[in-house]
């Protein structure tokens, strides 16, 4: 009797332990499968939708509001950008999984010295190699929803690796801009009922003659809402748009952050701002 009752006790503590490992199993594929698509939002720069899936989503999304603005030399990274899942470890309410970012060389297209965004381009193409990133992220458990609690991390070990590079060719209007004002705000904030927002820049003197052929977006919170036709003036430029004329439907700007950023006739960022609107 003694005997069968502890064939039964063991039969039981080997059934508990499977079963335990395969809750962990299941977690580390759930906490696998949410990194990998967090991740390639990032190449895709959906930062609502980031946001939406970290421990802290409000905060995510400030801080990763200024990572939505394209940026061509940037995004031609991260539309060639892959990621791979690595070691994943799991318990019952947090883990951390380890993603592998590859870019293309980048390093090497840059030796290059090319002489602006197409021959860059070209140059990637042409890469052999890859430029890996190792990322690990941090998961925590919160009413059965895994989320991704370092998104900090991410943040610097990522976004702003990719900012800190150094293209070594930039817009012709780079340093144009001496001034900016968001007009009818008050140090870039906009209170009340706001139906258009307004950036003004006025150019440098030596170049204030100068015309000047450029696009420009808007976004609210990293999300593209606006995007301008072609323009050509001089001197003075005035950017501004009617929330009725945006991707938004709505008669006023909701809270939130927008920026408005200019890009030259080759399609290269050569400034941006941001308001707010409470």
């Amino acid at each position: 009797m003694k005997k069968a009752a502890k064939v039964a006790v063991s039969t039981a503590l080997v059934a508990s332990m499977c079963l335990g490992m395969t809750g962990c199993s299941k977690a580390a594929k759930e906490c696998t499968e949410l990194g990998t698509e967090f991740i390639e939002n990032s190449f895709a720069r959906e930062i609502e939708d980031m946001a939406d899936v970290c421990s802290d989503d409000d905060e995510a999304l400030e801080l990763l509001a200024p990572y939505g603005v394209e940026s061509e030399a940037i995004d031609l990274l991260l539309d060639r950008a892959t990621v791979t899942a690595g070691k994943a470890s799991v318990k019952k309410d947090g883990g951390t999984v380890l993603f592998t970012i590859s870019l293309p060389d980048y390093e090497s297209a840059l030796d290059e010295d090319p002489e602006d965004i197409d021959e860059f381009e070209d140059l990637l193409d042409d890469a052999e190699g890859t430029v890996d990133i190792e990322i690990t992220l941090e998961f925590v458990n919160k009413r059965d929803n895994w989320l991704i609690d370092n998104y900090e991390d991410f943040i610097e070990d990522f976004y702003e690796e990719l900012y800190d590079i150094d293209f070594g060719f930039q817009s012709e209007y780079e340093g144009w801009v001496s001034y900016e004002n968001w007009w009818g705000a008050s140090d870039g904030v906009y209170s009340g009922d706001r139906y258009y927002i307004d950036l003004d820049l006025t150019i440098v003197n030596e170049h204030y003659d100068e015309d000047m052929t450029f696009t420009w977006k808007c976004f609210k919170d990293g999300t593209l809402i606006y995007t301008s036709g072609t323009e050509t003036d001089y001197g003075f430029l005035e950017q501004y748009c009617y929330a009725e004329d945006t991707s938004l439907g709505a008669e006023y700007f909701p809270s939130g952050n927008y920026t408005i950023t200019m890009y030259d006739s080759n399609g290269v960022e050569f400034y941006s701002s941001t308001c707010t609107v409470q």
